[in-house]
């Protein structure tokens, strides 16, 4: 296996899984996928398990938010097995009810 550079010449190593090219050291990549990463709670069952962020590299513990890179990371399988969970959007508030008094 080759080792390959980012193609920014910032002399770094390249990273990935191979679902993307590998082109980009993590910063480059970060820098120009993360308009795709999305945002989830982790909620691991077991503790001491954490889920990798794509954008900080950062172990994230049960209890935090993580962003992944949907196309280099099995989401549906981090779903399923319980180790993470939308985050769910806040319900909109019902307006207040007024009390209209009759003159």
């Amino acid at each position: 296996m080759e080792i390959k550079f980012c193609e920014n010449d910032d002399g770094r190593i390249a990273i990935g899984t191979g679902i993307r090219p590998i082109r980009f050291c993590r910063p480059c990549h970060v820098e120009t996928y993360s308009g795709e990463f999305m945002q989830f709670n982790v909620v691991a069952p077991y503790p001491d398990v954490a889920v990798a962020c794509a954008k900080t590299g950062e172990d994230i513990e049960r209890g935090g938010t993580v962003w992944l890179d949907p196309v280099e990371t099995n989401i549906a399988a981090l779903v399923y097995g319980g180790f993470i969970a939308p985050i769910e959007e806040p319900a909109a508030k019902a307006p207040k009810a007024t009390r209209t008094t009759e003159a």
